[in-house]
């Protein structure tokens, strides 16, 4: 299975200036609607494959899920519209935190339920959801703990490794902090603050899941295909 790893184009968290401009489920700015265009475009011509398989024929993608952040919602609707695929929500790829909050006046974190069913109906009548997605959103408790999101990362990266014998290929487009976690502990590295992955956004990061518990890293954080004015660095998480 060929694992293709996207991070979301840039939201307005990402260009906030200060922790009172975040919110919980931004959007993403005029910057990021650039990025997503050239990305589509860039998956949709198979440039994210070799030269053999682009060759070989066959389906750019034969899976594309994304969390159910609205940044990568949005991300991910034109990869989808290009290539004949629908997205499907995957709630357990949601960014390290999950959604929340911060209280003004003493910056604790406030939990947030994100959109509901019909809320994503209607802004993305194509998607699947899943059942965790409810009437009331898919989110109902506090921000995560890092010890919580590394459980969660695991069973993701379980998941995934259950797979391995498929002949797939499959999208995920998710979120910074999550996957600099995910690879944390693929590489079987102790995470910590002054560690990282670092992710532009809209890159993508390819993976091969083989048998007998083979992992090949094909490449990381590939961002080459932007225009040099789409290219901006990410050194920390944005959360």
């Amino acid at each position: 299975m060929e694992l293709f790893l996207i991070r979301h184009a840039e939201s307005t968290n990402n260009i906030r200036n200060n922790d009172h401009e975040r919110t919980a489920d931004p959007e993403l700015t005029q910057r990021g609607i650039l990025q997503m265009d050239h990305l589509a475009k860039f998956i949709q011509r198979g440039l994210h494959l070799t030269n053999a398989e682009r060759e070989a024929g066959g389906k750019v993608l034969d899976q594309l899920y994304c969390s159910a952040m609205q940044r990568a919602m949005l991300t991910s609707r034109p990869i989808g519209q290009a290539i004949g695929l629908k997205s499907e929500i995957w709630v357990e790829i949601h960014e390290v935190g999950g959604l929340y909050e911060l209280n003004p006046d003493d910056g604790s974190k406030l939990g947030c339920s994100g959109l509901n069913r019909q809320d994503i109906n209607n802004r993305f009548p194509r998607y699947i959801q899943p059942p965790k997605v409810t009437d009331q959103g898919w989110w109902s408790r506090d921000a995560e703990s890092m010890h919580d999101a590394h459980i969660r990362t695991k069973q993701v990266i379980q998941q995934l490794t259950e797979r391995a014998s498929e002949k797939s290929r499959i999208g995920l487009v998710t979120h910074g902090a999550f996957m600099s976690l995910f690879f944390s502990i693929l590489f079987k590295l102790q995470p910590s603050n002054n560690m990282m992955f670092q992710h532009y956004n809209s890159s993508i990061s390819r993976i091969s899941f083989e048998k007998k518990n083979r992992i090949i890293i094909q490449y990381l954080n590939s961002f080459e295909y932007l225009p040099e004015n789409l290219r901006i660095p990410r050194p920390g998480f944005d959360i």
